[in-house]
């Protein structure tokens, strides 16, 4: 009886144990699967996000390279005809933008080689700045989207993006081997692959609708192949999302056969432990597969490509973790620089995008390889790198830090068989001093780099509130720029420019651009000339000045005026423009001036950039007989390579040196030089800034053959500058 009892007490025991055992692994079980399928969710959540993220600063850099075209005076002003010219031209340095075209009223998108497509049926999606539109059939029948902007006339400007060259351009990472892409819009879903057209899928486009509102988020779609999770994200400030389909049972794929398993051992307790240990084997090893999969696909969404740095999505995520940390800082400060390299452009125009690529990676390596602790480097995409301090004790450090890791960034790089020194505009911003988030310490971080550009780059520039003001200033100003022209708020003054010789009778005007608004007063040319230029207006400016000082310079030779030549300063973009010499040409004829009484005045900065454009229109104007001046002579890098590729009839000595000349040997030696140069090629010298006579006899004394300054006259009104020509009736000063 008592080994019956004791086998009854075991096996009630073993049952009891067993069961035990069962539901104890059950609800373990459960909450694995439960616990690491919202872990995936969630990390495939935040990877899409990540994606829509990258997707959404695209648009916003494509956007405002359409607002500067769409700016420009040729596309506002011009016909049809000369606007896609200049956009088949731009499509070659903007090649983000698969196809440039005009938008008209009508709703039709024309293209520069003829073919449109009709765009006014995407109206349902079009932001309200009227900056976005899509999708629709493109010229080939395949769907795509159309960014645009209005220009001021009657048409727009708008860039044409295949879907399947969204999918190839940001699809560069895998949530899941059978995962499927979609581009939504409005009520519309595009199922996009590498291969094919895209296919729209209206369930997913209504599963996803009703999360209206949502950012991100995970929607479940059943069909006949089996169940999917809809992972979507929102490009921020576009009416168009991103998602993926990922079959449901990749990340339940071990959910099912322990039940059975159990169920069939469930009376032999170390069976059910054995095959309950197996199946966590079997769930961990495809979790930990799953894992790794999802670590490389999140550490892709947050890195950058071509430099393996860390990119906006991780700054904004470390941004916002510091900043959340802060209070626990004590005193501590956060600080955030905003690097820009200086004229990166110009290596991507000259050598091409593979030596760009090759640069940026290098310079990456150097401003990372003098990083210490608590420091960070990013990539925010293009040439712009941050740099993020952690735990500064003051400004004036985190000042000296960035000094220190700029000068590293200087080093020599050598790309094949050509040498190059970087170097970077800078703005920095402190937390809480600056900012009170993350966003606003990388906006105001931003508008010091800006600061430092306009500085003439090569520097670092603290963040101040001014800069805010100074931002604002400016709007308003581009605002009031644009209708300057037409409501006749522009005008002209004129300085002399007079032959210094003894025995030298010589009398020019420099047409100097002078703006007073309405609204805002009389502005300074420093701050409405850069934003003409950034914005396109110089171009129409500028052709008014040229109209206005050709047309005066005639009135005056009529009159019997002793006046040789007008000076007119040029912008890089307006020699830049297609038909510029034919403009020239154009307002020379309607104006009736000769070509030998019209001088243009470049800077060395301003021709530097595109030498192989303007090398050519210079030379197209100089076989006119018009004459070129190089202004600011001197102050430029590659001062003589300039001059050795250009046809330059008269060089301008930056005031500067004449400012120095008379305090020391090294500067009126430079200024002897620079004449001896121009006395060697035989051609013209004028002194800017003179303004002693001890200046302008040194000048004399060293064969400088013109001058100019307030020693002679400052500015003047047209008035008074005929009566100075009057006065001006013999060689030397009157």
């Amino acid at each position: 009886m008592e080994d019956k009892g004791t086998r009854r007490w075991f096996w009630g025991a073993a049952v009891l144990a067993t069961l035990l055992v069962l539901s104890v692994g059950t609800i373990v079980y459960q909450k694995q699967m439960l616990d690491a399928t919202e872990s995936l969710k969630r990390e495939a959540v935040e990877t899409v996000a990540g994606w829509a993220d990258e997707f959404a600063d695209w648009t916003r850099t494509r956007i405002a390279e359409l607002r500067v075209m769409a700016g420009t005076a040729v596309v506002r002003s011009g016909g049809a005809e000369e606007a896609l010219a200049y956009l088949a031209e731009e499509r070659k340095r903007h090649p983000d933008h698969p196809l440039l075209g005009l938008i008209g009223n009508d709703g039709a998108m024309v293209f520069p080689d003829g073919t449109s497509i009709h765009v006014a049926a995407a109206g349902a999606f079009q932001s309200e700045d009227g900056g976005l539109y899509g999708p629709v059939a493109g010229p080939d029948g395949e769907a795509g989207l159309v960014l645009a902007v209005p220009g001021d006339g009657a048409e727009a400007v708008g860039s044409f993006i295949p879907l399947r060259w969204v999918y190839e351009t940001f699809y560069t990472y895998s949530l899941a081997q059978e995962q499927i892409v979609y581009f939504l819009a409005g009520n519309e879903a595009f199922r996009l692959t590498e291969d094919g057209p895209p296919a729209e899928d209206s369930a997913v486009a209504d599963r996803v609708a009703e999360r209206v509102g949502e950012e991100s988020g995970v929607v479940r779609l059943s069909r006949g192949e089996g169940n999917y999770l809809i992972v979507f994200g929102t490009a921020a400030g576009t009416p168009w999302r991103l998602a993926a389909a990922v079959p449901e049972r990749l990340l339940t794929a071990s959910a099912g056969g322990v039940w059975r398993t159990a169920a069939g051992f469930a009376m032999l307790e170390a069976a059910l432990l054995f095959m309950l240990y197996i199946s966590q084997q079997v769930f961990a090893s495809r979790f930990r597969d799953l894992k790794i999969r999802l670590a490389q696909m999140s550490h892709a969404a947050r890195h950058d490509l071509l430099t393996a740095l860390p990119n906006r999505l991780h700054l904004k995520e470390s941004l916002n973790a510091l900043i959340r940390s802060h209070p626990f800082a004590g005193d501590k400060l956060i600080g955030l620089v905003l690097i820009d390299l200086d004229r990166f452009k110009n290596v991507n125009d000259t050598l091409g995008h593979n030596a760009g690529d090759r640069l940026l990676t290098a310079a990456s390596g150097q401003l990372g390889g003098a990083l210490r602790e608590g420091q960070r480097l990013y990539r925010l995409g293009g040439d712009e790198f941050v740099l993020l301090f952690e735990g500064l004790e003051s400004t004036d450090e985190g000042i000296a830090e960035t000094e220190r890791v700029l000068a590293s960034l200087r080093e020599p790089i050598r790309i094949e068989s050509h040498e190059f020194i970087v170097t970077g505009s800078a703005g920095i911003s402190f937390y809480p001093l600056h900012a009170s988030s993350g966003s606003e310490l990388l906006r105001n971080a931003d508008l010091a780099m800006y600061s430092a550009k306009k500085q003439g780059g090569n520097c670092l520039v603290c963040y101040d509130q001014s800069m805010v003001e100074q931002t604002t200033l400016e709007v308003k100003i581009e605002q009031q720029l644009r209708k300057a022209v037409t409501e006749g708020e522009l005008s002209l003054v004129y300085q002399p420019i007079q032959a210094i010789g003894r025995e030298k009778y010589d009398l020019c005007a420099e047409a100097l651009l002078r703006w007073r608004s309405k609204e805002l007063g009389p502005v300074r040319p420093d701050l409405f000339i850069p934003i003409a230029e950034s914005t396109g207006l110089i171009v129409e400016i500028g052709e008014w000045v040229l109209r206005q000082a050709c047309s005066q310079l005639v009135l005056w030779r009529r009159g019997g005026l002793p006046i040789n030549r007008v000076s007119v300063n040029l912008s890089a973009i307006q020699l830049e423009q297609p038909g510029f010499v034919d403009k020239v040409k154009s307002i020379l004829a309607e104006t009736g001036c000769e070509p030998n009484g019209l001088m243009l005045e470049l800077t060395e900065s301003s021709v530097i950039s595109r030498m192989d454009i303007i090398v050519k229109t210079l030379g197209e104007l100089s076989e006119l007989g018009i004459l070129i001046a190089l202004d600011d002579f001197g102050i430029g890098y590659s001062s003589l390579s300039v001059l050795n590729q250009l046809d330059i009839d008269v060089l301008k000595i930056d005031r500067s040196f004449i400012a120095r000349i008379h305090d020391g040997s090294k500067d009126r030696a430079l200024v002897k030089v620079i004449l001896s140069i121009a006395g060697l090629l035989g051609i013209d010298s004028i002194a800017e800034g003179v303004e002693t006579e001890e200046q302008l006899e040194m000048l004399r004394d060293m064969q400088c053959t013109h001058a100019q300054g307030y020693l002679l006259s400052k500015p003047l009104e047209r008035a008074e500058f005929e009566r100075y020509a009057i006065s001006y009736c013999k060689p030397g000063l009157t």
